[in-house]
């Protein structure tokens, strides 16, 4: 979902370094080898302007 809506809004990994505050977590988050944390789920929420279950 995470990628689906950054492409929609043409967004880049480096976007989201405020979310997830390293490039390494965001890497291995978008490659799905590592779940969002609850306030990574918030950020991205606010973020996107989508409710939180979208990332759950």
């Amino acid at each position: 979902m995470i990628v689906f809506l950054m492409q929609h809004r043409g967004l880049r990994q480096a976007d989201l370094m405020p979310i997830f505050g390293f490039r390494s977590v965001a890497s291995d988050v978008l490659a799905g080898k590592r779940e969002p944390g609850k306030a990574h789920i918030r950020k991205l929420a606010e973020f996107f302007r989508v409710s939180a279950d979208l990332f759950l």
